[in-house]
């Protein structure tokens, strides 16, 4: 059977996953802690991907998520991941659309986000994701790595 991916809006249900997939493909020190609670106080920025198997409802997987937040009077990604045999099929871009129509949606502008400076396939992602590069935060990440800011007027 053929697999269909959908972005829908995350659910309660979904939470162990959206903790799995985030740890498993994003480089951080977030605990599961962290990403529930980010989850429960902004939820209705959470989007996520399941491939499921036509013809059966029962049968479905999280194999992405987008995590907003508000940050400072503005839309925030706080995360956003595609297990690495689903990237470069749309899915991240999706992810990112969705997010940025709810915040669109909620009268928010602007959106940013943090990456590590090395992560060039993220970079060149969101450069073609229409994100400009705004200003580097030494040390950012816990390893001592520095980040850069990225954002977009939406």
């Amino acid at each position: 059977m053929a697999k269909l991916i959908m972005i829908r809006k995350a659910a309660d249900k979904d939470l162990r996953d959206i903790v799995t997939v985030w740890k498993r493909n994003i480089e951080t020190i977030n605990t599961a802690s962290d990403i529930v609670d980010l989850f429960r106080y902004f939820k209705k920025y959470f989007f996520v991907a399941v491939s499921t198997v036509s013809k059966s409802k029962d049968v479905d997987s999280v194999i992405g998520l987008v995590g907003g937040t508000i940050r400072s009077g503005h839309g925030h990604i706080s995360g956003i991941a595609v297990d690495k045999e689903y990237r470069t099929q749309g899915i991240g871009k999706s992810l990112l659309k969705t997010v940025e129509r709810e915040f669109l949606a909620n009268n928010l502008e602007k959106v940013t986000l943090e990456v590590r400076i090395s992560n060039r396939g993220a970079i060149g992602f969101y450069e073609k994701q229409g994100y400009n590069r705004s200003y580097i935060v030494k040390r950012y990440y816990a390893d001592g790595e520095d980040a850069i800011v990225y954002e977009k007027r939406i």
